[in-house]
């Protein structure tokens, strides 16, 4: 049932304009998916001890059991993801961003977080229920361990532009978890906590039931007055955050408790929460590609897109699950390594074996701290490489005049170099210390909007694509927070009048576009600069402009291969029109 309501929580983010607007009775579900996250893991670190304490040789087949279960299913709807884009969206990408995309390096799947998360939990309980021989010890570090992993999440700053979903970023990645160590205890202590809460149900249930609705109003507020997402302020930032993730915690776990309360007395369950128990995984995450791709551009009123949404992603999910599966089974077939646990042996030479174990075991852990080290000392040399970079940037900049070209984020420009490569931008315009860049080249491609219809700039799927993650993730976590948004937007385009302003000439105005962009189908002319270039190499477009304020009009205005304004030449769903970012920044607030 969890699931259910995580699905419905996103559905109601998507309808309501992320409570913008409050439009159906369910809205305040926009602010009650991570009670619902907390279940979940509650359940995990539940399921984890209990089955460790009642299940013979619980961790010999740990690993081939759990992994595959929540891994394979994972991977599927990653591949269905991929698979969505390419042909249904046409986005294309890269051999290795395909990889990432897949395996989870890259989270194309934004429900996708919560499996990470949970994998890194298993396998550190399963390494620590094998090295450590008390049990209240490996239970006690599981528990500690999970409070770093919060601790690292919330530390790391919430997504820079607030859309794309990273490895250990944004408030979901800590703001349920510790319901996950509630499970813990939970499980550990289920007789005594039980018997407390059985002689006292009478008091505690009323007491919860009043409690619990106070808590959630109150989380509403912290997140709605402090929230989460301007970590960028050292001080008053990460106190804000930091006063949500407690009354946030603190909420979940009185929900938990409610449930358990509840649950005392009534039973929750029928045949179809079982049905939907099934297939709970793929239902999680496959539901979200419906809300935020298939249907994301359809109008439709509330009730039709609830109803198109559950129905569509319980029947694809029902359609998957089999061959989910399938694929489990196979390879739980499969024999993992596994770690032998600690016996007690008389003889001599058995002695001189356990002291070898022992050894190896230590020189195991040696090698698994030295790997951690590695990685901490990679993502440190990481972000002190990118906040120098970023100096680099701003210095440049304050120095810039009108016309020069200055370096600002990273994006995939060239498939043949590995890793995204810097962008150049022009200075175009200064206004005190803001500072607005156009980019040097056409970094991509697109239609203006995807139907044969008339429609505004704000409406258009252009305007939208520039606002996800596919642009804004070109920022490191230092530039995001000097990027200002202007209108509404964080990126946006020239505007017919300013393309004009902005050059002198026609000449001036035509655009080479990357050997990416060319890839991804982004519309190319090499004879037009035939009489000017040596034509090695040389990539130029038509490309898009940003339409005017409330003006619905089927055709989109641009700059044509040879330089000219115009706003009647191509229909708004032309495709392969080359992208042109415009962003305004303030350089230096983080340096």
């Amino acid at each position: 049932s969890a699931c259910v309501w995580i699905m419905l929580h996103h559905l109601t983010q998507h309808t309501t304009g992320y409570n913008t607007v409050w439009t159906i009775p369910v809205t305040i579900l926009n602010n009650a998916g991570f009670l619902f996250t907390a279940l979940f893991f509650f359940f995990s670190g539940f399921g984890l001890i209990t089955s460790y304490y009642n299940r013979k040789d619980y961790l010999g087949t740990f690993l081939q059991n759990r992994l595959p279960s929540v891994l394979i299913p994972f991977w599927v709807v990653n591949a269905l993801g991929i698979c969505l884009n390419r042909f249904g969206f046409g986005i294309r990408s890269s051999a290795a961003g395909i990889f990432c995309d897949l395996f989870g390096l890259t989270l194309i799947n934004s429900n996708g977080w919560f499996i990470i998360e949970i994998v890194i939990l298993y396998l550190i309980f399963y390494f620590l229920f094998r090295l450590v021989r008390n049990k209240d010890t490996a239970l006690f570090l599981l528990a500690f361990f999970a409070v770093l992993l919060i601790l690292y999440s919330f530390f790391q700053g919430h997504d820079p532009a607030g859309r794309q979903v990273h490895w250990f970023r944004g408030e979901w990645w800590y703001n349920s978890t510790a319901a996950f160590i509630f499970g813990l205890l939970y499980a550990r202590f289920r007789e005594k906590t039980d018997l407390f809460f059985r002689k006292h149900h009478s008091v505690l249930f009323p007491v919860f039931c009043i409690l619990f609705p106070i808590l959630l109003f109150l989380s509403i507020y912290t997140v709605s007055c402090y929230g989460y997402y301007h970590t960028d302020h050292i001080f008053s930032g990460m106190l804000d955050a930091a006063l949500t993730l407690t009354v946030q915690s603190i909420t979940c776990l009185a929900f938990t408790i409610l449930v358990l309360l509840w649950n005392m007395r009534i039973a929750i369950g029928n045949g179809i929460l079982r049905f939907l128990s099934g297939i709970s995984t793929e239902l999680f995450l496959i539901h979200g590609y419906f809300i935020n791709k298939i249907f994301a551009q359809v109008r439709m009123n509330a009730f039709i897109r609830f109803a198109a949404v559950i129905v569509c992603s319980i029947a694809a999910s029902t359609v998957v699950s089999p061959a989910v599966k399938f694929l489990v089974r196979k390879v739980r077939a499969v024999p993992f390594p596994v770690l032998k646990r600690r016996r007690s042996y008389e003889t001599l030479e058995s002695r001189n074996a356990d002291r070898i174990r022992n050894k190896r075991r230590k020189m195991l852990g040696a090698a698994i701290g030295t790997g951690i080290g590695i990685a901490a000392c990679f993502l440190i040399w990481r972000a002190g490489l990118l906040h120098r970079e970023y100096k680099e940037e701003c210095r440049t900049i304050r120095q810039a005049g009108i016309g020069d070209e200055v370096r600002w984020g990273r994006y995939e420009t060239d498939f043949s170099r590995p890793g995204r490569e810097r962008l150049t931008w022009i200075v175009i315009r200064r206004e005190g210390e803001q500072v607005c860049l156009l980019s040097r080249e056409g970094i991509s491609g697109s239609y203006y909007h995807q139907k044969h219809q008339p429609v505004t700039w704000e409406d258009s799927d252009l305007r939208a694509l520039l606002q996800s993650e596919a642009f804004t993730d070109m920022f490191s976590r230092y530039e995001a927070a000097d990027v200002l948004e202007k209108d509404g937007d964080v990126i946006t385009l020239l505007t017919e009048e300013e393309a004009l302003e902005v050059f002198d000439s026609d000449t001036d105005r035509q655009l080479s576009i990357t050997s990416a962009a060319e890839a991804n189908g982004t519309n190319i002319n090499r004879l037009s600069k035939a009489d000017l270039w040596d034509m090695k190499g040389y990539r130029s477009s038509w490309w898009w402009l940003k339409g005017k304020s409330g003006l619905k009009d089927i055709m989109a205005p641009v700059v044509t291969v040879n330089g000219t304004v115009s706003a009647d030449e191509k229909t708004v769903n032309r495709p392969g029109g080359a992208v042109r970012p415009v962003i305004w920044i303030v350089p230096g607030v983080n340096s």
